[in-house]
């Protein structure tokens, strides 16, 4: 016979089971009975509180992306749940697996505007793959690992759970549902052979790396194909780090401010395979439909209902990115194709070009000199996170990343998220440099995150680009309306002293060559660390 606890108890229990180890959270009043379970289980679980709910879901997106597990995040009702939000949007456009638990008013408030009452169902309906309510204290091992398993099945994505206040302290006699594996789409030889068909007539090919979802033997395996296939590789906007791309067959990244000239170039591909990554607006952004009448498409995605359905496609596999990588590992023989090297040194040159900054605007060459003094310090297991702004390229296109998992960005376009991912990162890889850059207006969306990184004692170091605008609509205002700037100038804090005022090393350069000194002073104790970079906007 199970012993009777409350069943806030039970959901932290299950989770225990399924595998979880960190809870990201801002406490609320509605889910007192999960936060007891998480005193009583926290030799397993590590507690993480943070500043507000849109950190807590960053946080809890990162983990996913970084783990391939789903990342828990537990806010209150109504405004917790609201500012959380964003956090749940870049999990489901990043296809991050995350469970969201969010508190409820009691049952027997519910449906009369109480207090704090929000009908989640509708709220997040078109941005989780799938909105839980549990009423009965019994169930709530079997719908916390269902919300798991669909969470990680498919396309990974996130799930959330809503638990009315009252229901969490009901004693139950619920027993733990074991876990169970994955379910991971695997393909059949048959497609494998027509994927592999397609490629080898090919005479412009290029394959295009994404999605989430993968798994370490996959990335291996696609590091075997990248080096012996003699294909052109490219990566999805901000998945960089799938690829070697000091590989000769790597020939950059899709998206805004990354490889700039690749998606020209990408035009005159005659087969086009999209290997974990949909044709989203970011990694497509309109060369792909323009190859589309005389290229054919090849698409491997784990989720079914995504093929064929923004592109014509000619061959489609329902298969996980890594799954497709081993069995094309295995049966790969003879596909490289002579006429393909000069296509491929084509787009390789390119990405050589832009990786260097040569020739670029005096934006582009200055921040070149400040990475090159960056790349002096870091080695290949430093992860780069960012948020979203015009100062992205400086992570996006002048560094060269080797490993997977080095490379945290939302391909939702929301700012804020590369402070609550260095703090992910560098909980999971404490050994590891970890650095997140942030434009100005970009780390005042959720710079009160470092007061956590303080408390927890994480020594990452985030790099603010200060130019005192808002790059990135200034740019459009600039091309769209010329001469008619209006609400992109930002009267900004003293960064460093800010820094300073959590708790953090903060210190402020203008030239590339204080730079070096700066970073050589950051503290080695688990102080995060904070460096301004003020540079100036070129109208």
């Amino acid at each position: 016979m199970v012993e009777a606890r409350i069943a806030g108890h039970v959901l932290v229990e299950q989770l225990v089971a399924l595998g979880a180890d960190t809870v990201f959270c801002v406490p609320g009043e509605s889910f007192l009975g999960v936060l007891d379970g998480l005193f009583e289980h926290r030799d397993a679980i590590r507690v993480i509180t943070n500043r507000q709910e849109g950190g807590t879901a960053m946080m809890a997106s990162a983990y996913g992306q970084l783990t391939g597990r789903p990342g828990i995040a537990m806010v209150t009702r109504g405004p917790g749940a609201t500012n959380a939000s964003i956090g749940l949007h870049m999990a489901n456009q990043d296809a991050n697996p995350m469970l969201l638990f969010v508190g409820q008013v009691p049952l027997r408030e519910l449906d009369r505007r109480s207090f704090q009452e929000v009908d989640y169902r509708l709220m997040y309906a078109e941005i989780a793959k799938e909105v839980v309510e549990i009423r009965d204290p019994d169930r709530v091992p079997e719908y916390v690992a269902r919300a798991w398993r669909t969470a990680v099945t498919g396309e990974p994505g996130p799930v959330v759970v809503v638990l009315p206040e009252d229901m969490l302290r009901v004693l139950t006699c619920a027993p733990i549902v074991p876990p169970s594996p994955p379910l991971r789409p695997v393909p059949d030889a048959r497609s494998v052979d027509a994927v592999l068909a397609a490629l080898a007539e090919a005479e412009r090919p290029l394959v295009v790396v994404g999605g989430t979802g993968w798994t370490d033997e996959g990335v291996a395996a696609l590091g075997e194909l990248v080096a012996d296939s003699g294909l052109p590789f490219a990566t999805a906007f901000r998945r960089q780090d799938l690829i070697d791309n000091t590989a000769g067959a790597y020939v950059g990244g899709f998206g805004p401010l990354s490889t700039t000239g690749l998606a020209e170039l990408a035009r005159d591909a005659d087969v086009v395979l999209l290997l974990g990554t949909r044709p989203d607006e970011q990694t497509a952004a309109g060369w792909l439909e323009d190859a589309v009448p005389t290229a054919r498409v090849l698409h491997v995605h784990p989720e079914p209902g995504l093929i064929g359905k923004l592109l014509p496609t000619e061959v489609g596999v329902v298969a996980g990115p890594g799954e497709f990588a081993l069995a094309w590992r295995d049966r790969v023989s003879g596909t490289r194709q002579a006429g393909w090297q000069t296509w491929r040194e084509r787009l390789r040159s390119n990405y050589d070009r832009v990786r260097s900054g040569a020739g670029g605007s005096a934006e582009a060459e200055l921040a070149a000199r400040y990475m090159a003094v960056l790349e002096e310090f870091v080695d290949e297991t430093a992860v780069f996170t960012v948020g979203a702004g015009a100062y992205t390229f400086w992570a996006q296109r002048l560094h060269d990343y080797t490993r997977y998992r080095t490379c945290l960005g939302s391909a939702s376009g929301a700012m804020g998220y590369g402070l609550p991912a260095a703090v992910t990162a560098k909980l999971l890889s404490p050994e590891a440099e970890v650095v997140a850059f942030a434009g100005d207006g970009c780390f005042l969306m959720n710079g009160q995150e470092l007061a956590t990184a303080v408390q927890n004692k994480l020594g990452l170091t985030v790099i603010v680009i200060n130019n005192e605008v808002y790059g990135v609509i200034r740019n459009h205002q600039r091309r769209e309306f010329p001469g008619r700037p209006v609400a992109t100038v930002l009267a900004n804090p003293d960064f460093a002293a800010l820094a300073r005022a959590y708790g953090a090393f903060g210190a402020t350069v203008t030239a590339p060559e204080d730079f070096a000194d700066a970073w050589r002073s950051r503290p080695t104790d688990g102080t995060p660390s904070l460096i301004e970079i003020r540079v100036p906007y070129d109208e």
